[in-house]
């Protein structure tokens, strides 16, 4: 009897002890799941936190692109004033260079710019007389060309040698036309229109009386040096006065008054034919006033 009570006791101390036992492997697989939930919900909160910080690096570059859009709305917007104002300037422009226009169509062709517009015809006028006036005395410049040679070397000149001097003497003002129509726009820009055809007379008349003494002078080579500073003369008028009038003509009249230019060579043209033949001044003794005769034109 007492060996069964000491059995039953050590049934129940080893139940007891089994009982303990399972408590703590229950609370030791708590622990354990506890554990894990933890270490899961550790690395949820790491990824949370890159997720986070991978936001808030998107969030910075957005506002960076906010700061960037901004100034450039803020540089639309100047720009687009900056237009206005060119748009009222062009504007205004505008409505001067009609008003000025205006002005000039009604002003018409007044007394000093028909003054202004016939003395730069002259230019023109000159350069026609001077390509037509050597031809008609030619006779009276050969037997001239012929008294100066037998006077130097005391022997007659030969007549191919006579025909070759008067070629010269056609020439050469085709040479110094040239030269002059080379450097018609060089002293446009330097002296200006007005200012290059009062230069220009100078050259006119020092040819001019050059031509007009040639006999005085005894001498063919005064003649050619007249005819091609004459000719350099009438090619910078070929440039100088369509410029000057082209600028001067109001718009109603510019198309009317470009054509005087032809009309004054023509003129001069038909002045020098006229002028030349030998009841008037083609003769032995005037074919040197008939050369010099634009003295008072440039004066």
């Amino acid at each position: 009897m007492m060996h069964g009570c000491s059995l039953q006791k050590q049934v129940s101390v080893m139940s007891i002890n089994l009982s303990a036992k399972l408590d703590e492997l229950q609370r030791g697989d708590r622990q354990l799941e506890t554990t894990v939930a933890l270490c899961e919900i550790r690395s949820q909160l790491q990824e949370l936190t890159k997720s986070v910080e991978s936001c808030q690096s998107e969030v910075s570059e957005v506002k960076r692109d906010m700061v960037a859009i901004k100034h450039e709305l803020d540089t639309v917007q100047q720009v687009k004033e900056e237009i206005e104002e060119l748009r009222e300037y062009v504007d205004r422009l505008g409505e001067q260079s009609h008003r000025r226009k205006l002005r000039l169509l009604e002003q018409g062709l007044t007394f000093f710019l028909s003054y202004a517009i016939l003395a730069a015809m002259l230019g023109m006028l000159q350069f026609g007389y001077n390509t037509g006036v050597i031809n008609a005395p030619e006779v009276s410049i050969e037997n001239f060309m012929k008294d100066v040679y037998k006077d130097r070397y005391g022997e007659d000149i030969q007549e191919d040698y006579v025909k070759l001097l008067y070629a010269v003497a056609v020439s050469i003002f085709a040479i110094g036309g040239m030269l002059g129509g080379f450097s018609g726009g060089m002293i446009a820009n330097r002296f200006g229109r007005k200012g290059g055809l009062l230069l220009n007379n100078i050259l006119g008349i020092g040819g001019a009386c050059l031509m007009g003494f040639t006999k005085i002078a005894h001498s063919y080579e005064v003649l050619f040096l007249g005819r091609f500073i004459i000719g350099v003369n009438c090619g910078l008028n070929t440039s100088l006065v369509p410029m000057y009038i082209s600028e001067i003509a109001p718009l109603n009249l510019r198309g009317g008054l470009g054509t005087v230019n032809q009309l004054a060579v023509t003129i001069g043209l038909l002045m020098s034919q006229v002028l030349g033949i030998e009841q008037i001044l083609g003769t032995d003794d005037g074919w040197p006033v008939l050369l010099g005769m634009y003295i008072h034109q440039g004066l």
